[in-house]
């Protein structure tokens, strides 16, 4: 059987959430907006790239060879399944 540590993942979550939340309490227009809309960028960036790679290390484990893995437009999968949760 095959263990993922999400725990990163999980983090990753969390904190893009986080930042969406402060996000939506700022002053409209203000520095501090534009600084949660930075970190919601980058939050959901690392998101996606380790949503990626626990996806791209559980198919490997099912056979699946890591050039084939990497010519799959996963990215845009993994950017599907974030916006569905």
């Amino acid at each position: 059987m095959l263990y993922l540590n999400v725990e990163h993942l999980r983090r990753c979550m969390q904190t893009l959430d986080s930042s969406l939340t402060f996000y939506r309490k700022a002053e409209p227009d203000s520095i501090d907006q534009e600084v949660f809309r930075n970190a919601i960028i980058k939050s959901y960036e690392l998101t996606q790239e380790t949503a990626f790679k626990l996806l791209k290390k559980a198919l490997k484990a099912y056979g699946h060879g890591g050039k084939k893995l990497e010519s799959i437009p996963i990215k845009t999968f993994c950017a599907w399944l974030l916006i569905m949760t």
